[in-house]
Order: structure tokens, then C-alpha cells, then sequence
């Protein structure tokens, strides 16, 4: 069983750096994403969920073995764009239309990089931490 937790979000993207990224799960009904990291059988795992993407990049390995889908985890940034979003967004290679209810600054940016690379601009995300009875 998962459940949505409250965290300090700089110990938690440390702490996923000794994690591996064992699932990535698309969710159309929202634009939605799910990466499930684990840190092994003695600890619970994780997952990230992010809804209403606006821009998503996903690039693997190139010499990666297609049956292995535990990835490595390096680097790990989360962060709201807040009021550099429309200079970071014009920086990417292709034009946004923003409506006009859309908030800016509400705006968070992920990205990882080790065995794979994601990247992901979007409104919400939530953190899961799997619970052991």
C-alpha cells in the first residue's frame, strides 16, 4: 500500500539519489507520469506522480540492456519555475500557448539523469512512500 506524504523535499531528492528507477507508467486520462524508484527490499519504496504535463523528455541509455528496467539514479532536481517560467519555457525548442488561467509560476520542473534521462515541466505532482505493516 502507497500513501501521499509531507516531506522535506531537499532530504527526499538526496535521499533518491541511492534509489533506482524501476517503473515508468504513462497516465492519459490527466497527462499524467509515475516513476517508481526503490531503495531496496529493507526500505519502502517511492513513487512520483506528476499531472498536467506541459513538457516531457524521456531519453535511455543507448546501450542499455532492453531487459533491464532498473535504472540508476544520479542527479535529481524538483523545483517550481516561479517567476523564471516563461524565460525557461521560451528556451526549449518549440512554442508555448498558454491559456489564460494557467499559473506560471505554479509550475514545477523535474529532472533526472543517470542510466536515464527524464525531464518534465508540469502543474501538480505528488510523492508516495509505500507503507510496511
Amino acid at each position: 500500500m502507497t500513501t501521499a506524504i509531507a516531506l522535506n523535499l531537499k532530504t527526499f531528492l538526496e535521499d533518491l539519489k541511492s534509489a533506482d528507477l524501476v517503473g515508468v507508467s504513462l497516465r492519459p486520462q490527466n497527462l499524467g507520469l509515475r516513476l517508481d524508484f526503490t531503495f531496496g527490499p529493507e526500505v519502502g519504496d517511492v513513487a512520483i506522480e506528476f499531472d498536467r504535463i506541459l513538457h516531457l523528455v524521456i531519453s535511455r541509455p543507448i546501450n542499455s540492456d532492453d531487459e533491464n528496467y532498473c535504472f540508476w539514479v544520479g542527479e535529481v532536481e524538483l523545483r517550481k519555475l516561479e517567476e523564471n517560467a516563461e524565460t525557461f519555457l521560451s528556451s526549449l525548442s518549440y512554442p508555448f500557448n498558454f491559456p489564460a488561467n494557467l499559473d506560471l509560476s505554479a509550475l514545477s520542473h523535474f529532472r533526472l539523469e543517470g542510466d536515464i534521462f527524464i525531464e518534465i515541466i508540469c502543474e501538480y505532482y505528488k510523492i508516495f512512500q509505500e507503507v510496511k505493516n
